[in-house]
């Protein structure tokens, strides 16, 4: 009986450590202490610098999630880091040619370097990949407008 509550005291200690943002491993598989969505929720606060450490311990776990890396490309474009951002886009793109979170936040990172040729071109993608529509084509086609207006456009939507 104390050697069960010992285990079930040090199992709960275990567990209290392993969730306060350290990675760690079960059955000798290693994997991150976080998830996309604990990321996506820092966005949404807007701790980008947050959301770039979980995000980079997610990928150094799962490198080739382009999801992840197009978090963190629009993490580093919102801080600035826009030659980091562009190189997180191209490597998501890389992954997933069709992703169309990337391409639209690759575009809005093109026009805030002003460039309107390639943001377009991007936009094009978007228009073969949403025929119908989509919120990542109504977007970024929304920012050209704007660019091409002279128009101010807030570069951070924080949406994946």
């Amino acid at each position: 009986m104390l050697t069960q509550l010992f285990r079930t005291g040090l199992l709960s200690l275990l567990l209290a450590v392993a969730g306060m943002g350290t990675a760690w491993a079960i059955a000798g598989v290693d994997f991150s202490s976080y998830e996309l969505q604990d990321a996506q929720d820092a966005i949404d606060a807007g701790d980008f610098d947050e959301a770039i450490t979980m995000l980079e311990e997610i990928l150094s776990f799962e490198p080739e999630d382009a999801d992840a890396l197009n978090l963190l490309g629009f993490s580093l474009r919102s801080t600035d880091r826009n030659s980091e951002a562009m190189e997180k886009y191209n490597e998501a793109l890389a992954i997933n040619p069709d992703h169309q979170g990337a391409l639209e936040y690759q575009g809005e990172l093109f026009l805030k370097m002003g460039d309107q040729a390639s943001a377009e071109a991007n936009l094009e993608k978007l228009t073969a990949l949403c025929p119908d529509g989509c919120e990542a084509h109504a977007t970024l086609q929304t920012a050209i407008e704007k660019f091409k207006d002279g128009t101010e456009v807030s570069w951070v939507r924080p949406t994946n």
